[in-house]
């Protein structure tokens, strides 16, 4: 299998990284170049994660009608093109705008991206580059709060996001490159080559019917999954989000985002890798983590003292990113449509990365602390551990991964 295939996604999700973050990593200067103020700067860093959700059903249809290497060819050249734009917008409207567009293609090279990984690689290889795929999309965020400030500051003013072009520009090359292989292309369902044969019409994505598209959807392995990915990535955006001002009324300073990020790609690729290495479903694997930040919660939620006050959310964050690699593959390894199963799953996610941080932001508001917000986590992660601890269950019962 050529090197460039499989670096593809990796290296186009990781200059993704870098694009989302950006923006994030430098908050006070784009305000006061933009005239905006907080309420405006959330609009543009929450507004590609809306966009996440409303591409997913075009993510769906492309991937379960071509090679995905060739759709990640074409997601790869918009998001250089795009990427270099935003570069160049002067007002709020125009930024904002080109973030949203921005957004679809970002959230094609999420969904799409992982489900190339999922038709190169099966069993627990998958989960191992899942967690790889996972993890170079923090890795390009953590390098954007490291990276963009002194880039900024070197050039006077532009060149936010040209440091996380280049990952790009060598994830357009390995499209290139492969843009006619065929070991990426869907594989068609029996039943929908049954409808071709027959001349019915299907109007399902892919030839699929509506019928098997609602059923890969409401797959109960999918549906765990997708609920995990909520708990998961839900979480994760929430808990980054209010890190800085939670570790800043402990009068505790530095990069926190950075290291958030490095934590989340560590625990990511950490978790590729015990999927890989140890024996376990990816369901048992997902509960141990999702009960792991249950509980990490939980004990933010008590208000511990001392040095836990600063180590928990860093568990905490590691044992959330745990478990991405074995989400993705749990969702497409539950049927042969891995193109609208994973689409699901991120939509779902992205859902919950868009409620999530507000809720928790009120909840502060009300209450005056964090123990509100720590408290509806662990909740949300708990019931995630006792429906991904049904699913182990019946899939051991079956003698099934």
């Amino acid at each position: 299998m050529p090197v460039t295939l499989r670096l593809l996604p990796h290296a186009l999700v990781a200059s993704t990284g870098y694009v989302l973050f950006a923006v994030a990593a430098l908050p006070d200067l784009l305000s006061a170049r933009l005239g905006i103020g907080p309420s405006a700067f959330g609009l543009l860093t929450s507004a590609p994660l809306g966009a996440f959700v409303l591409v997913q059903p075009l993510a769906s249809r492309l991937s379960d009608r071509r090679p995905t290497a060739v759709v990640l060819l074409w997601a790869a050249a918009v998001h250089v093109a795009l990427a270099a734009a935003l570069d160049l917008a002067e007002g709020f409207a125009t930024l904002l705008a080109l973030r949203f567009a921005w957004g679809l293609v970002a959230g094609l090279v999420l969904s799409v991206g992982a489900t190339h990984v999922a038709r190169l690689r099966r069993g627990p290889g998958s989960t191992l580059e899942q967690g790889v795929f996972g993890g170079m999309l923090t890795l390009g965020g953590a390098a954007a709060f490291l990276l963009a400030g002194p880039v900024v500051a070197a050039t006077g003013g532009p060149g936010l996001h040209a440091v996380g072009i280049v990952p790009g520009v060598v994830a357009l090359a390995c499209g290139l490159r492969n843009r006619g292989d065929r070991r990426t292309a869907p594989r068609v369902s029996s039943n929908a080559q049954a409808s071709d044969d027959s001349g019915t019409s299907t109007d399902g994505p892919g030839g699929r019917s509506a019928r098997e598209t609602l059923a890969t959807v409401t797959n109960p392995t999918v549906l765990v999954a997708a609920l995990s990915y909520v708990a998961v990535i839900g979480s994760y955006v929430t808990l980054s989000t209010f890190v800085t001002s939670y570790f800043g009324e402990l009068g505790v300073l530095g990069p926190l985002n950075a290291l958030v990020l490095v934590g989340a790609t560590a625990g990511r690729v950490a978790g590729g890798v015990a999927g890989w290495r140890f024996p376990g479903s990816d369901a048992t694997f997902v509960v141990v983590s999702v009960a792991a930040a249950a509980a990490g919660f939980a004990a933010l939620a008590s208000g511990p003292g001392g040095r836990l006050l600063v180590a928990l959310p860093f568990a905490t964050m590691v044992a959330l990113s745990v478990p991405f690699g074995a989400v993705f593959d749990l969702a497409a390894g539950a049927t042969e449509a891995e193109g609208v199963a994973l689409a699901a799953v991120v939509a779902a996610g992205n859902v919950a990365a868009l409620v999530l941080p507000p809720v928790a932001g009120a909840l502060r508001e009300t209450t005056g602390g964090y123990a509100g917000v720590f408290g509806m986590l662990a909740l949300l992660n708990g019931v995630t551990a006792v429906c991904a601890v049904a699913l182990a269950g019946g899939r051991h019962a079956e003698g099934g991964r």
